[in-house]
């Protein structure tokens, strides 16, 4: 794979849409709250609301969860390039294995953005019932369950589908089908993410555990671009280096 202008941008714009969408998860859901603090949805409505995700985005004024939404949601065709980049990895592109592959990583950019956009009407109805009268709970409680089925069902697909995708191409460069170095399948986006997980546990509650958990995939999605960048580059400098 010669360094043309096509990879170039390619690597651009994968990066580019990684920044977007780290810091539309910082905006939209980058909170670190104790559900303790808000006994409306811990007590009062605790067997009617999923209290975490109630509590979640309380903070959070409609502006900025509507930036967080939008600056994700409108930049996510800009992972389609970084997608065909990491396929020319692939040595034999003609599989049905790497077809499947692709098929699955173009997929998980397609439901990304609904998956994240949803969390801005979801933060915004739960809002509405902390900041309205009583008397109008019941209905918005009605609309937040259906909002709150809609959320599971796109987010929970859209992650699904993304840690299967990169799992999938994790195991095409483990088994050696691909210019890759084979530990490369160890920083793929679904480890880096799973690396992550520990900062729950590690670091005190605070707004910086609130981005960097809100934020985790995206921010393993810069960190394999980036490395991927090095090690192409690398490769351009010495091409005789093998794949283990």
């Amino acid at each position: 794979m010669t360094y043309s202008t096509k990879v170039k941008w390619s690597f651009i714009s994968a990066i580019l849409a990684s920044i977007c969408w780290i810091i539309g998860d910082m905006f939209v859901a980058g909170f670190d709250v104790n559900p303790e603090d808000y006994p409306l949805f811990a007590q009062t409505y605790a067997d009617q609301v999923d209290v975490g995700f109630a509590t979640l985005m309380l903070e959070g004024s409609s502006s900025r969860l509507m930036f967080g939404a939008l600056i994700a949601s409108m930049t996510a065709t800009l992972f389609l390039p970084g997608v065909w980049l990491a396929c020319q990895y692939i040595i034999d592109k003609n599989k049905w294995y790497v077809w499947a592959t692709y098929f699955l990583l173009i997929i998980s950019v397609v439901l990304m953005p609904l998956g994240h956009g949803v969390f801005f009407y979801t933060g915004e109805i739960f809002k509405a019932i902390y900041h309205t009268d009583p008397i109008a709970h019941p209905y918005l409680l009605e609309m937040a369950n259906n909002f709150m089925t809609v959320t599971y069902i796109t987010w929970a697909t859209a992650i699904v589908i993304l840690l299967l995708a990169w799992l999938c191409y994790s195991i095409l460069v483990f088994t050696g089908k691909t210019r890759l170095p084979k530990w490369a399948g160890l920083i793929s986006p679904v480890f880096i993410a799973i690396y992550q997980l520990p900062i729950k546990f590690i670091l005190p509650q605070s707004e910086l555990r609130g981005w960097l958990m809100a934020a985790a995939f995206n921010i393993a999605y810069l960190v394999f671009f980036v490395i991927l960048l090095f090690v192409f580059k690398n490769r351009l400098k010495h091409p005789s280096v093998n794949n283990n």
